[in-house]
């Protein structure tokens, strides 16, 4: 058996994730029959019990409080940063962790000689490990030796394709990205933050964002861009005649933060 205490940091990013961190915390530990890796909790600015939440669990995890929000793959990378093992497993606070999940996860990354790993998202595995163009960022596993040399995540990806973009990333530099779907952590979703209204127009501002970046970084054909935009006009008309708000709003949003990015384009030249 793997000694993850001495091989691996573990790294979850909060903001105002009290409701689900908890859960989180003890799935872990109630069921490691060894000692548990070295845990920070980067929190990005939260407002809610975390930090309260947080001093119960002092023994376990180590709180790095961001003094503002800075988004997903900042707060990962700042955990990277501060690891001292080789091996790195980024998570959502809002999955559920097991020992032998872990474990198995570390040592599937091991066997395909792989930079990444992300297991099944849900609580039914099956027995599929395969190499793939990109993994959702709920739980990734990171061999730093391989990963060091061409970085982490791209921070100008506030929210959204963040995963997407370090994955291709590592298959551009001849990495592999594998999906060990025999591994199950399961991911809630949508569970790291409470859902206002507010909070649901910032993730779709940032969704439309994030997507004409990355369009834009990985040179993608202009077409791509002019379809999404195009298919969130007629979605935000059809919302309008059908009364139907909240699809309204979520559209609404996603070119807002297309503009951004154009809006960004125009200043610079």
């Amino acid at each position: 058996m793997q000694d993850l205490a001495k091989e691996l940091t573990l790294v979850t990013v909060t903001y105002n994730s009290a409701s689900v961190l908890a859960a989180h915390i003890d799935s872990l530990r109630d069921s490691a029959d060894s000692p548990l890796p070295r845990w920070l909790i980067v929190d990005n600015a939260s407002t809610d019990e975390t930090d309260t939440l947080l001093r119960g669990y002092a023994r376990d995890v180590e709180l790095i409080k961001n003094p503002k929000n800075i988004g997903f793959g900042g707060a990962c990378n700042i955990g990277i940063a501060a690891s001292q093992t080789r091996y790195v497993l980024i998570l959502n606070p809002d999955t559920a962790l097991s020992e032998s999940a872990v474990q198995q996860l570390l040592a599937e990354l091991k066997s395909q000689d792989a930079a990444i790993a992300g297991p099944a998202l849900e609580a039914v595995a099956d027995n599929n490990v395969e190499a793939v163009d990109w993994l959702v960022g709920a739980v990734l596993l990171f061999d730093k030796e391989k990963m060091d040399p061409i970085g982490y995540f791209d921070e100008r990806f506030f929210l959204y394709e963040e995963d997407v973009d370090i994955c291709k990333c590592a298959n551009n530099a001849g990495l592999k990205v594998v999906h060990c779907r025999n591994v199950s952590i399961p991911h809630v979703g949508a569970g790291s933050t409470e859902r206002t209204s507010t909070v649901n127009e910032f993730i779709h501002f940032h969704k439309g964002r994030s997507f004409v970046l990355y369009a834009r970084k990985h040179n993608l054909p202009s077409s791509v861009v002019e379809k999404y935009v195009g298919d969130n006009r007629r979605r935000k008309f059809i919302a309008l005649l059908t009364f139907g708000r909240s699809r309204y709003l979520r559209a609404r949003a996603k070119l807002k933060g297309v503009a951004s990015v154009l809006l960004e384009k125009n200043r610079s030249k």
